[in-house]
């Protein structure tokens, strides 16, 4: 999981402009893009494999928050974030939200 995060994330950072205009693309909202269905399926089949683990559906929803190429424009662009910075700070985040030993990528 946490590699799947970082791996978009990176993405997103390297093509911020593209990340934008495909997530606004149609209504304005990356949750009614095509995409986003296929990344919420991927990470919450990946969530399904963690023993425990419950609430899994919201839980991807959150984990694809953290990478919304909005929040992802705001803190490189706006408010000048290293790359680094933001990968480490994802990886905290999804370690706190799925428990001890989901650093491990």
């Amino acid at each position: 999981m946490p590699a799947l995060l970082d791996a978009l994330l990176c993405f997103k950072l390297d093509n911020r402009r593209l990340s934008l205009a495909l997530e606004e693309s149609g209504s304005g909202s990356p949750y009614q893009a095509e995409h986003y269905a296929r990344w919420h399926g991927l990470l919450e089949a990946v969530l399904d494999q963690i023993p425990g683990l419950t609430g899994n559906d919201f839980t991807a929803h959150a984990l694809l928050a953290a990478v919304r190429a909005d929040l992802v424009e705001h803190l490189a662009g706006q408010e000048g974030v290293p790359q680094e910075r933001m990968r480490t700070q994802l990886a905290d985040f999804t370690a706190g939200v799925l428990g001890p030993g989901s650093r491990e990528g």
